[in-house]
C-alpha cells in the first residue's frame, strides 16, 4: 500500500492507494501541531498501518517558515571576485563576503585566505549562529573553494549548504538565496521529520519516508535533512501530480484549479504534462534555483472572507477562520453555498445569519447576494487565471519536462480539485465559458499527487577537455576529462552516475532517464580549436507512478 499525505494551510489529506486504486481517503482541519494533524488524518483511514509500503508527504512547513520568516538565523561566507557583488543580494548582517575568485571555466585567480574564513566562523559562532551557507562564483565550474571553506568551518556549525550542491545551473544571486533559504529551515526540517517518524512508528508504519518536492517528484526523508528548501511550494506541486493522474484526456490543454480553503493554485497541463519555471521558483520574493512547476496561487478559496467596501462584495484573499456555518468569524463563499443549498455540510441558519447583514446593507435578496459572493470568486480565480496564461505565453519557450514546447497555450477546458470543486463546478463553467471536469477524488487530489509521484533527481556534467576537468556539482564529483572525449562518453558517464546516486539513497527500482540540455563549444585560441566545453543535464524523469490505474 501506499499512503499519501497532503498537509494545506485549511486541511490536511491523506489518501490510501493498493493494487493501483484509491482504497480509503480522509480529511481533516490542519491544526498548529502539524505531527497532530498527519496522526488524526491517518486515523481517519481504516487501513492496516502494518501493510504500508511506502509513505510520502507534502508539506507547507518549509514555504511557511520562510514567508512568516520563522526561520532560524543562519550566516552566510561568499567568495566571488569581480562582477556582480554579491553584497547587493545580502539578506541580513550575518552576510560576509570574504577573499577567492574563480573563473568562468572554474580555473582559480584569487585564493581562499583560511585566516579569514576562520574570523568569519568565530564571529557567527559568537552571535549564536549554527547554520551557515556557503557560495563561490562559479562553483558549478569548480567548488574547490566552497568545500575548502566547509573544511575549515565544519566542526563549528551543525548545519551547513554548499552552494553547487544545491543545483548545477548558474545564477549567482539565485545561488545566494537558494543556499541561505537551505540553511534556514535545516533546523525546523530536521525536528519535523524527526517526529513525523516517531509518529509513524506509533502507528506501525515503517515504511521508507518520501516528501514532494516543488518540482512534482519526491525524495526521501534522508535527503530532505540536507536540502529541505526543495520543499518549497511542494503543495501546489501536489495540485498539479494530483491533477496529472486525474486528467483523463491527456491531448486537451487543460487548465487546473485546485480550489482550497485558502488559496487556489492555478497550473496547466498541456500534453497532459505541467510546465516547469525556465530558471527556478520564487519564494518570499526572492528568486532561487529550485527546481519546480510553474503554479500561481490566488487568495480566493472556499474560506475566504467575505466583505463589503463601497458598496461592492469583496471576497478574500484572507481567511480568517472556518466558514460562519461551521462556527468561523465571517461569511465565506461557503456560507453562500449553505444558504444556496449547495453546503449540506454547513449549518444553513448560521450561513443565513452570516450574509443577511450584507444582503440588509446592499438592499438586496440574500439568495441574489449569495450568488454574487461565489460569482466574485470565480471572477477573482478567472482574472488570476487569464494572467497566468498570459504570462506562460509572453516567454519565447518552456520546458515541459524533457521538451521544449513554443505554441500558444490555449486551455481547452477546466479541471477543478479541492474540497469546493463540484459545488463550484456550475459556476465555473458559466465565469470561465469552457466545459469543467470534477473527477472522482477531486476533494484529495493533492494527498494523490504526493502518493503518485516518482522520485526524481537531477545531475549537471559539465566537462573542460582542454582543462582536463569533467565536474558535476549535484554529486560532489571532479575526475580528469580525456581530451577526446565525446558528448556521447560524457552521456555514459553521467547515467552511469546517476543509478549509482539512485541507488546509494535508496531509490532502486527502474527509472526513465531523460536529457534535459545537451550543449558543446569548442575553445578556440588564435586559429586553432584547443579543447571543447560539453555541458550535459540528465534527470529521472518526472511523472506518476506507472501502476495507477493498472489494476
Amino acid at each position: 500500500m501506499i499512503l499519501g499525505i497532503d498537509i494545506g494551510g485549511t486541511h490536511t489529506d491523506a489518501v490510501c492507494i493498493e493494487k493501483g486504486e484509491v482504497r480509503e481517503t480522509a480529511k481533516v482541519l490542519t491544526g498548529r501541531d502539524l505531527v497532530s494533524s498527519i496522526h488524526e488524518v491517518i486515523d481517519a483511514l481504516d487501513i492496516d498501518c502494518g501493510q504500508v509500503d511506502r509513505t510520502i508527504l507534502s508539506t507547507t512547513l518549509s514555504t511557511n517558515a520562510i514567508i512568516e520568516k520563522t526561520f532560524a538565523p543562519a550566516g552566510m561566507i561568499v567568495s566571488a571576485g569581480p562582477g556582480i557583488d554579491p553584497r547587493n543580494y545580502f539578506l541580513t548582517e550575518d552576510f560576509h563576503l570574504v577573499a577567492g575568485a574563480m573563473d568562468h571555466r572554474g580555473r582559480e585567480y584569487v585564493p581562499i585566505d583560511p585566516g579569514e574564513v576562520i574570523k568569519v566562523a568565530d564571529r557567527l559562532k559568537g552571535k549564536g549562529i549554527n547554520g551557515v551557507g556557503v557560495v563561490s562564483k562559479f562553483s558549478v565550474r569548480n567548488p574547490a573553494h566552497e568545500v575548502s571553506i566547509h573544511s575549515l568551518i565544519q566542526k563549528d556549525f551543525e548545519h551547513i549548504s554548499l552552494g553547487h550542491c544545491l543545483s548545477g545551473n548558474l545564477n549567482f544571486p539565485r545561488r545566494i538565496h537558494t543556499a541561505y533559504f537551505n540553511t534556514a529551515v535545516m533546523p525546523v526540517q530536521k525536528n519535523f521529520v524527526c517526529s513525523v517518524r516517531q509518529a509513524l512508528g506509533e502507528l506501525g508504519i515503517r515504511s521508507p519516508l518520501f516528501f514532494l518536492k516543488a518540482d512534482g517528484g519526491t525524495y526521501p526523508a534522508s535527503a530532505t535533512d540536507r536540502y529541505p528548501v526543495e520543499t518549497i511550494l511542494s503543495g501546489p506541486a501536489a495540485s498539479m501530480m494530483g491533477g496529472l493522474a486525474l486528467c483523463r484526456e491527456p491531448d486537451v490543454t487543460t487548465l487546473v484549479l485546485d480550489i482550497g480553503g485558502t488559496t487556489t493554485d492555478i497550473g496547466v497541463l498541456i500534453d497532459g504534462v505541467p510546465i516547469l519555471e525556465p530558471k527556478g521558483v520564487s519564494i518570499g520574493g526572492l528568486e532561487t534555483l529550485v527546481r519546480g512547476l510553474k503554479v500561481e496561487s490566488v487568495g480566493a478559496g472556499g474560506d475566504s472572507c467575505v466583505a463589503l467596501e463601497g458598496g461592492n462584495i469583496l471576497v478574500g484573499p484572507h481567511r480568517e477562520g472556518p466558514p460562519a456555518s461551521l462556527g468561523g468569524p465571517c461569511p465565506t463563499p461557503m456560507d453562500a453555498l449553505a444558504v444556496l443549498g449547495e453546503f449540506p455540510r454547513g449549518d444553513r441558519e448560521k450561513a443565513v445569519n452570516a450574509i443577511a447583514p450584507l444582503a440588509r446593507d446592499l438592499g438586496r435578496d440574500i439568495a441574489d447576494v449569495s450568488k454574487e459572493i461565489v460569482s466574485v470568486m470565480v471572477r477573482n480565480i478567472r482574472k488570476s487565471a487569464l494572467e497566468f496564461i498570459d504570462e506562460v505565453n509572453s516567454h519565447p519557450v518552456y520546458t515541459i519536462y524533457e521538451m521544449l514546447h513554443p505554441e500558444i497555450v490555449v486551455p481547452g477546458r477546466l479541471l477543478a480539485l479541492g474540497g469546493p470543486a463540484r459545488q463550484l463546478r456550475p459556476y465555473l463553467e458559466e465565469g470561465f465559458g469552457m466545459k469543467c471536469i470534477v473527477p472522482d477524488n477531486a476533494m484529495v487530489a493533492n494527498a494523490l499527487g504526493a502518493a503518485l509521484a516518482r522520485t526524481t533527481t537531477q545531475i549537471t556534467l559539465v566537462a573542460d577537455t582542454q582543462l582536463g576537468r569533467m565536474v558535476c556539482p549535484e554529486l560532489g564529483m571532479e575526475k580528469g576529462a580525456s581530451s577526446d572525449l565525446t558528448m556521447n562518453e560524457l552521456k555514459r558517464q553521467g547515467i552511469k552516475a546517476l543509478k549509482e546516486h539512485m541507488a546509494s539513497q535508496g531509490l532502486g527500482g527502474p527509472a526513465e532517464i531523460s536529457v534535459l540540455e545537451e550543449q558543446s563549444f569548442n575553445i578556440v585560441r588564435g586559429f586553432s580549436t584547443v579543447g571543447r566545453n560539453l555541458r550535459l543535464k540528465l534527470q529521472t524523469k518526472p511523472g506518476i507512478l506507472d501502476e495507477w490505474g493498472a489494476a
